[in-house]
């Protein structure tokens, strides 16, 4: 998917995708049995293909949004955080997300670990998602990691991750933050 950029978009596209790359190169080193990459458009489809998948084969509970049509958006967001994680070449985890206007926050606003049972990463999928978003924070400057829109289950889950209490994010959205 290609777009014309002006200038100084493509400069910050640039200056963001080379930070994305060495936050990815730290977390492989640190969990060197999964691939890290950024989100391409095959990788939204592949997780579209998630919600196909019988009930017996994994957790009931899917996300409500289609990663083919969130891409688009995400794609022209130079500040944005993306990430895959694969363990054998299977996707195991995705999320797409971005930094706040004035980069002291990082919005993980999607975020998804397959459903299908057995898991490529076992219960790993959040640990090294936000383990690379709060390396990316820290290279960029951002201060707090924030989970938009969490499903209530999942409270406890993003605790165990550092992650507070459900509260409100700018009075609108419902988050979990994680002070850094």
């Amino acid at each position: 998917m290609t777009y014309l950029m002006r200038k100084d978009h493509a400069q910050a596209e640039s200056k963001f995708k080379k930070l994305r790359e060495i936050a990815y190169e730290i977390t492989m080193e640190d969990f060197p049995e999964v691939q890290v990459s950024g989100v391409s458009y095959l990788d939204a489809l592949e997780a579209d293909r998630w919600k196909e998948s019988s009930r017996e084969q994994g957790r009931p509970q899917r996300s409500s949004w289609q990663w083919s049509k969130e891409y688009p958006h995400y794609l022209t967001r130079p500040n944005r955080f993306e990430i895959t994680v694969r363990r054998g070449g299977i996707l195991g985890g995705i999320c797409l997300g971005q930094l706040s206007k004035h980069g002291q926050n990082l919005r993980l606003n999607l975020i998804e670990s397959t459903p299908l049972r057995p898991t490529p990463l076992g219960l790993r999928a959040l640990p090294i998602i936000s383990y690379t978003a709060a390396v990316f924070a820290d290279i960029v400057g951002a201060k707090e990691l924030w989970v938009i829109d969490p499903l209530p289950a999942l409270e406890g889950l993003y605790c165990s991750e550092g992650f507070g209490s459900r509260e409100y994010y700018h009075g609108k959205r419902v988050g979990q933050r994680r002070i850094l």
